[in-house]
């Protein structure tokens, strides 16, 4: 593909992406999509093939997403000596941040969380961002903790979820339902998790990661 026609079908699903986490996929035409774009209606079918073609291309591009991040951070986990108090926050302060919060991710759960309700594919998507996805990952960064010594337990499921259930709660605290974020929600939404982390640093690997 010539990189005009790549920039033209990222713009396409980037326009996409803005309409439909605002007004949802079902009531966003194809023709409103284009009129956002600048481009005739006809030109976005040269693309794409329907409408659908484009919320699944976004599905798509959401897995390439995540699994760059998870990627990353299991390298840079594999590299260290020991698990710091500070850097276990600040990987928790990275998840909120760098991935619920990360503009592209956290439009897609925005148009998730409309769509859900009346596409059970959308509906699973939703759950594999916000659940399985993120668990899956906590799961095998706890294993690999656990493995290196430097964390108490051996249920690395319930330890999964305890921490997950930590980050989601300071997520839909401050940021359900929300378009624009402040600097002041982000800070107060930073402070508490970092309490919250903290208390579960404290109990599962305070004594095994110094």
């Amino acid at each position: 593909m010539r990189q005009a026609e790549q920039d033209t079908k990222e713009k396409i699903l980037s326009a996409a992406l803005d309409l439909f986490c605002v007004d949802g996929y079902s009531t966003v035409s194809v023709r409103d999509i284009g009129k956002a774009v600048g481009i005739k209606e006809s030109s976005i079918y040269y693309h794409f093939k329907n409408k659908e073609d484009i919320l699944y291309s976004l599905f798509h591009k959401s897995e390439q997403w995540t699994q760059v991040r998870k990627e990353q951070f299991i390298q840079a986990l594999e590299s260290v000596p020991k698990v710091e108090h500070e850097n276990f926050i600040a990987a928790g302060i990275a998840y909120l941040e760098g991935y619920l919060l990360e503009e592209k991710i956290n439009k897609l759960i925005r148009m998730l969380t409309i769509e859900k309700q009346r596409n059970s594919e959308a509906a699973q998507l939703y759950r594999q961002l916000l659940f399985s996805v993120p668990l899956d990952h906590h799961k095998r960064v706890f294993s690999f903790m656990i493995d290196k010594g430097w964390m108490k337990g051996d249920d690395v499921e319930q330890l999964a979820a305890e921490y997950q259930s930590k980050v989601l709660y300071v997520f839909h605290k401050y940021f359900s339902g929300t378009v624009e974020t402040t600097s002041e929600e982000r800070t107060l939404a930073q402070l508490e998790l970092s309490s919250l982390l903290g208390r579960f640093f404290s109990q599962y690997i305070g004594v095994g990661g110094h």
